[in-house]
């Protein structure tokens, strides 16, 4: 239980890595509440955690608004009376386009959920964090951040801006004894990834790590334990890449 007496904010909880760490934050005794913009599947997600035991409420909305962040921050300090961590897993898709093909729209969208709908968050989730006395936020960043792939420059440089963010709030906030840290997902067997290809043995064969595989969401899941936990207290302004060599090559 090396979150027990944790509440965390989860955003991005409806699938993939996002519901992953819901489940394995929750099997370590963490409070959850859970943000998504689906809410079919975050509903199912959350009633899936209850069922098991844990405590968790859904919060639906929109990554890209400032309601619906400050409307987080508030309900985990009146559902569960404080805030000790936070994970940004929402992340808007746009499609895969060198810069000088896609739309201004498409990459103004983009950035309003995956970059500033974090500053929102951020802004909104600190101040109640501080109460607390300490604090972890996690940033999912990429392993894309390093290694790009074509048509990803939208994606590449707002993931690589998340990790120069964790930094910088890092410095800012060591005082208040807030952590501040990016976790870098390579290649994962989820959804997402599988969209991208007609079966799921052929995504496998194009998960381009050393492992000749895809990495699992639980796989990732566990980076975010470590990092929430105490067992993190003197990790800091830091990314923690989980690629299976994806970099190495």
């Amino acid at each position: 239980m090396r979150l027990e007496n944790k509440t965390a904010i989860v955003t991005g909880a409806a699938g993939g890595i996002g519901a992953a760490i819901c489940q394995a934050f929750a099997a370590e005794g963490a409070n959850l509440v859970c943000a998504d913009i689906n809410e079919r599947a975050l509903v199912t997600t959350v009633a899936a955690l209850k069922d098991a035991g844990a405590s968790a409420i859904a919060v639906v909305g929109n990554a890209a608004e400032e309601a619906h962040a400050r409307q987080l921050a508030a309900a985990a300090e009146k559902e569960f009376g404080a805030l000790t961590t936070l994970v940004t897993s929402a992340h808007l898709d746009v499609p895969y386009l060198p810069v000088t093909e896609l739309s201004l729209k498409d990459w103004r969208r983009s950035i309003d959920v995956n970059l500033t709908g974090v500053f929102l968050m951020l802004k909104h989730a600190i101040p109640v964090m501080a109460i607390s006395g300490s604090g972890s936020i996690i940033l999912i960043a990429s392993q894309l951040a390093r290694a790009p792939k074509p048509g990803r420059a939208w994606y590449a440089s707002q993931k690589g801006a998340l990790l120069s963010l964790a930094k910088a709030l890092a410095v800012d906030h060591a005082e208040q004894n807030i952590r501040a840290n990016t976790l870098s997902p390579g290649p994962t067997a989820d959804d997402r990834f599988f969209s991208q290809w007609p079966s799921a043995e052929e995504a496998h064969a194009h998960a381009a790590t050393l492992f000749g595989r895809l990495g699992s969401p639980q796989e990732m899941a566990a980076g975010a334990v470590f990092l929430a936990s105490d067992e993190a207290s003197f990790v800091t302004g830091t990314d923690l890449l989980i690629d299976g060599g994806y970099t190495a090559v």
